[in-house]
């Protein structure tokens, strides 16, 4: 907030101010100093936790009494880990704005539309590679009978992020496509995609991420590292080529990701907190 001191402690910041917050949300404690030694109850929130070391570090230093992973499958092991502790382990899936992720009903301008990042790096090696996959080896084949695409992550730093004017963008992008391929990545996460390219009314091509399986056989077109090009491509032509079918896994997909709102995630989160505080 204005008039934060970085050279202070969390707890001195605090002091300075007129109104005490009831809980510390925060997404990065170790980069304030003492976060552990505040006098009200901090909450940390995870997008992924494949850094396991670090991830304890972060919990064990910033003194977290609340721990919520949108991740199901990242939080049983960090749930398990801790279990003898007082520490509350909490899962809120992914969700996404009903407002932008929508219907927008546009022209289908591409068959196939790889989605999200592509070459990323990270301590588990090629974070994505199924998307690197379909990046250097499939789409390049099928782009000989399809129209195919590559929406590119727009990167962390935009400076009108406010606005939102990427996001509604990127759902219209997806909304353009009559399939949107994607994957779990390495840690077979349940990333937002899983739910922002169904409620866009695209068909999902995607490996079945490590939670909510059954759930997602049910509308998404199951591609994965264990099939050979030829299969894939096969199974996508497949999609592409009979819209009856792939009208049932967008109605399906619509029908999953209702559930899913931002409004969803505040009440789970609402409630949460206030058990705590």
């Amino acid at each position: 907030w204005e008039g934060y001191d970085n050279n202070l402690t969390v707890q001195e910041n605090i002091d300075r101010v007129e109104t005490k917050p009831d809980m510390i949300i925060t997404y990065k404690p170790l980069d304030m100093k003492n976060m552990k030694d505040v006098d009200v109850p901090v909450c940390l929130r995870y997008n992924e936790t494949y850094d396991w070391d670090w991830t304890i570090k972060e919990i064990d230093e910033s003194g977290a009494q609340l721990v919520i992973c949108h991740h199901l499958n990242d939080m049983q092991h960090f749930k398990k880990l801790y279990e003898n502790s007082s520490i509350k382990f909490v899962n809120i899936p992914h969700c996404a704005e009903k407002m932008i992720y929508k219907d927008y009903q546009l022209p289908k301008k591409y068959d196939i539309l790889l989605a999200g990042a592509v070459y990323t790096k990270s301590i588990l090696g090629d974070h994505y590679p199924l998307r690197i996959r379909l990046a250097n080896s499939i789409l390049p084949k099928m782009s000989q009978k399809y129209r195919c695409g590559v929406l590119q992550h727009p990167g962390g730093l935009l400076h009108d992020a406010a606005s939102d004017r990427n996001s509604f963008e990127y759902a219209q992008t997806l909304n353009s496509a009559k399939i949107c391929v994607t994957c779990s990545g390495q840690p077979k996460s349940r990333f937002g995609k899983y739910i922002e390219i169904p409620m866009c009314a695209s068909a999902i091509a995607a490996d079945l991420p490590g939670e909510e399986q059954l759930l997602f056989k049910d509308f998404v077109i199951d591609i994965n590292m264990d099939m050979t090009d030829d299969e894939i491509i096969s199974k996508l032509s497949y999609y592409i080529d009979n819209e009856e079918e792939r009208l049932k896994l967008i109605e399906k997909g619509l029908q999953y990701a209702q559930y899913y709102t931002q409004e969803r995630y505040a009440d789970d989160f609402v409630r949460i907190v206030e058990e705590i505080i």
